[in-house]
């Protein structure tokens, strides 16, 4: 009785429902303010309608504004065309809309202090602001909760990371303001322009590349820029944002002419532009230095300059002049049992097309039954504190203990481990993507307890840049400028800080051994790949 009751009750009410009509005879009137405010009055009226909801046409994905009565007003942020909409909704959902077009002028002055920073009153010059991690870099436009990405979190240039590029960092952007108080800028590339890959195949119609690269592409002379109130929701950020007449834009190619501004003191300078990518948003960041600005503390606070780089471009045995070769099986297989038989062969180790190319080999050669290579810097390039940076894609394969390290330059007077090393990049085949970084002391060797490790996909797909931080200080180690290990020891000794005097370096491929344990016996070959080794010290 109690169902038939609650259905008996459900049908009474569908009688009701029956009898819905959507709001008719809707009209929107719009009167836009001339006084260059950007505030535009909106009233809508139509017969059955119970409320109405406002689209502002001012991005695809905006959310609506709700009006009980059809009113409201909104003050656009920059000069434009628009197409707002509104829509009349009656009982239950049934719905009428209209549109219009309107012309908003917006006529906002910056803060004084802003455009003088910009322009230092008259002229002034800015570049890549080269030497600080994340100087260029990339993350979300909205994060999954809605709010406003503030940050780069997919990917963070490290220092330097682009001098490779061959063209971005010789940018040189100039803001203008003349005497009527209008800025212009002006971008100074040589006729050569970096691209975003997706950027290069639609704005030059070349295929797509691999990877950003530089072409020749000529920009205008100058390019006026507006100002306009971002107020982008980003605690910090300034809430100006600019763009550039004709197309113009800021060294790195996006397929955007409009920058907010995110921070703007003392020299330096980021903005933050939106890149569409196919319906796809990413958040660019970049940072700029006055030229001014890099003669107060060199590059302004800059940690670090290049001071010495192979980076592998002339085809054939590796540059005599920088690396000398370790040969044959060393005592005990190098202190550590290891298999393989070190060769300075073509077959284990060439430069080609660019990259250092390592190559572990099972053959028969001289009572082993591996061969590989292993090279260093000693006596030819031996240095004290710095940062060491190497892109490099590792070989695979189970028995595989590819190496980027440092072992300290009196290892003939003092023997190991008093000498001291530092392990930039250990890898295992058999936990693959898994990178070690450790330290050997005399406090600590052999299974050194001053070790850490970090998981990173795909090391032996893609290139990655391992990394080293030395200072008097501390050693931090990162892949792809995340650090995922540092040594600080509170008392710095000979046993427990060798690390005071000149390193060298030292590139291998090892097969086997203490740590590279049982090699696979389908192991053929696998090759470890280097683009570049550079060494930065501070001014």
């Amino acid at each position: 009785m109690l169902l038939a009751a609650f259905t008996f009750g459900c049908h009474e009410e569908l009688p009701e429902l029956d009898r819905l009509i959507a709001p008719s005879d809707l009209n929107l009137n719009v009167n836009v303010s001339e006084d260059g405010s950007g505030q535009v009055n909106f009233q809508a009226s139509a017969k059955d309608a119970m409320v109405y909801h406002y689209y502002l046409g001012i991005d695809d994905n905006e959310s609506p504004v709700i009006s009980p009565d059809g009113s409201f007003t909104y003050a656009y942020k920059a000069s434009g065309t628009y197409f707002p909409r509104v829509l009349a909704f009656g009982a239950g959902g049934q719905s009428s809309s209209t549109a219009a077009e309107i012309e908003v002028n917006v006529v906002f002055e910056p803060p004084t202090e802003l455009v003088t920073e910009l322009t230092n009153n008259s002229s002034r010059t800015w570049v890549w602001h080269k030497s600080v991690p994340g100087h260029l870099g990339v993350g979300p436009e909205f994060y999954d909760d809605g709010s406003v990405g503030d940050a780069p979190i997919w990917y963070t240039a490290a220092p330097f990371e682009k001098e490779s590029a061959g063209c971005l960092y010789s940018d040189e952007i100039t803001f203008t303001q003349n005497a009527n108080g209008a800025v212009s800028m002006q971008l100074t590339n040589n006729g050569v322009t970096y691209f975003h890959i997706d950027e290069a195949a639609d704005a030059l119609g070349v295929a797509r590349p691999a990877s950003d690269e530089c072409y020749e592409y000529a920009v205008p002379e100058t390019n006026l820029v507006s100002f306009f109130e971002s107020d982008n929701g980003i605690p910090g950020s300034t809430d100006v944002g600019m763009e550039l007449s004709g197309g113009g834009f800021m060294s790195y190619y996006l397929n955007s002419s409009v920058y907010e501004i995110m921070s703007i003191e003392d020299g330096v300078m980021t903005v933050r532009v939106v890149q569409d990518v196919d319906g796809f948003k990413l958040a660019w960041y970049q940072t700029f230095i006055a030229t001014d600005a890099q003669d107060d503390e060199g590059d302004n606070n800059a940690s670090y300059e290049l001071v010495w780089s192979d980076e592998f471009d002339t085809e054939g045995a590796p540059d005599a002049a920088i690396w000398t070769y370790d040969l044959g099986t060393g005592t005990n297989g190098w202190g550590n049992n290891e298999s393989q038989y070190y060769t300075d062969r073509a077959e284990n180790i060439k430069v080609e097309n660019g990259l250092l190319k390592i190559t572990a080999l099972r053959e028969n050669f001289s009572g082993s039954q591996f061969t590989s290579a292993r090279i260093k810097t000693e006596n030819n390039f031996e240095f004290t504190y710095g940062k060491v940076e190497v892109r490099a894609k590792l070989p695979e394969g189970v028995g595989t203990w590819p190496a980027i390290w440092m072992l300290g330059a009196n290892f003939d007077q003092v023997s190991w481990p008093a000498c001291g090393e530092i392990d930039i990049m250990e890898h295992v085949g058999r936990d693959q993507d898994q990178i070690l970084a450790s330290l050997h002391s005399p406090s600590s060797f052999g299974a050194t307890q001053n070790s850490g490790k970090t998981t990173v996909s795909g090391v032996s797909n893609e290139f990655h840049v391992y990394a080293v931080e030395w200072t008097e200080e501390s050693i931090t180690f990162s892949v792809d400028d995340q650090a995922f290990y540092s040594y600080n020891p509170e008392v710095k000794n000979n046993d427990t800080w060798p690390f005071d005097k000149d390193f060298f370096l030292i590139l291998n491929v090892a097969m086997g051994g203490t740590l590279g344990g049982e090699i696979d016996g389908n192991f053929t070959e696998s090759t470890m790949e280097v683009d570049y080794v550079k060494v930065y010290q501070q001014q």
